[in-house]
């Protein structure tokens, strides 16, 4: 059974056919659906039109600046490596959160304005949706890195920092347990998702990268909030013309209009742990290579001759720690790239080391 029209097909059903489409929707689809029928302002404004608008400012940006074409060679294999491997693991773990929180209920697609199949519990416009937005966020990470400086007059968080933020991460990981499978308040239930999908993954991030988070939180902000605030935006109008909804029942209740505090998080989440997942990467190649270069200059015995590769990147990332001999945590550089490449500049040369 298919319950719908093309991606922009402009025909919108009157309301009593659209209540007709969503009770044969909730008779064979494995997708929760109210008994409400879905009420839209237009007739033409269907999900490939959310498309559309929010690739308006990524390919503006491939257009005026597109990223990667300044960087040393191993900077664009890991920033490659990275998008790959986040289209990848992002959306196989995006759709089993998303899937699982259209089958609860949650939030609910208008099959007059996408693409729904009787034994799939997504619409084929939002599958696409969480490429679209993954790969959306790590453009914007990558325009970050390159754009916004790092402040390298700091080091890594205290131990007690790291702690805390740890400690966070495994009592929202409870509570969304907690949520979903044990409550039966069903107010809590979209946070609950949050904290119970993407807790686990901020957690594993900040085990593995935390030790970057000051150096470089400039960057990770600003790629974090330019994809997530639009991304936000854009579901409040996704909302406004009926393409989704989302049962008051299942949300805390704080918000304005169309902008809900628990519909936000799941953007804004979501969207971090794609930005953090990149900030990892980008900040090791570079603090790597910048202090490599540093330290050979100072005559290190022990630093490689032979050009880094992305396994001395990775292996750089699971010491935990930010120096790689005795420049210190705090160690000062700035990264000028230009056509021929990138340049790390010291303020002053490092001492000698043994």
């Amino acid at each position: 059974m298919r319950s719908l029209p093309a991606l922009l097909n402009g025909q919108r059903p009157h309301v009593a056919s659209m209540a007709l489409a969503t009770a044969t929707m909730r008779a064979h689809s494995p997708v929760m659906l109210s008994a409400e029928p879905f009420i839209a302002p237009t007739d033409w404004f269907v999900y490939g039109h959310l498309h559309f608008i929010l690739a308006l400012p990524t390919l503006a940006l491939l257009y005026l600046s597109p990223p990667l074409q300044n960087v040393q060679p191993l900077q664009k294999q890991a920033s490659l490596a990275f998008v790959g491997f986040i289209v990848f693991v992002g959306v196989a773990q995006s759709y089993i959160w998303d899937a699982y929180g259209a089958t609860l209920g949650i939030w609910e697609f208008n099959p007059a304005k996408c693409t729904l199949r009787e034994s799939f519990p997504l619409p084929v416009e939002e599958v696409l949706w969480l490429f679209h937005h993954v790969l959306k966020t790590a453009l914007y990470q990558l325009k970050a890195f390159e754009l916004v400086p790092a402040n390298t007059l700091v080091g890594a968080p205290s131990g007690a920092v790291r702690n805390g933020v740890a400690a966070t991460l495994v009592a929202s990981i409870a509570f969304g347990i907690y949520a979903l499978g044990f409550s039966s308040e069903d107010t809590i239930k979209c946070v609950g998702l949050v904290c119970a999908f993407f807790a686990p993954v901020w957690l594993l991030i900040w085990q593995i990268g935390g030790q970057f988070t000051l150096r470089h939180a400039d960057r990770i902000t600003w790629g974090w909030l330019a994809p997530g605030i639009t991304t936000t935006l854009i579901d409040c109008l996704g909302q406004q013309q009926g393409v989704w909804r989302f049962p008051p029942n299942f949300l805390s209740g704080v918000g304005y209009g169309y902008l809900k505090l628990d519909v936000a998080l799941v953007y804004m989440v979501s969207t971090f742990a794609v930005t953090a997942s990149g900030a990892v990467v980008l900040a090791a190649t570079e603090e790597y290579l910048a202090r490599v270069a540093a330290l050979r200059v100072a005559g290190a015995a022990d630093m490689p001759v032979a050009e880094a590769t992305l396994w001395d990147v990775g292996k750089y990332i699971f010491t935990g720690q930010l120096a790689l001999s005795a420049e210190g945590d705090a160690f000062q550089y700035d990264c000028t790239c230009t056509r021929d490449g990138c340049i790390i500049d010291t303020p002053e040369p490092l001492s000698a080391v043994d």
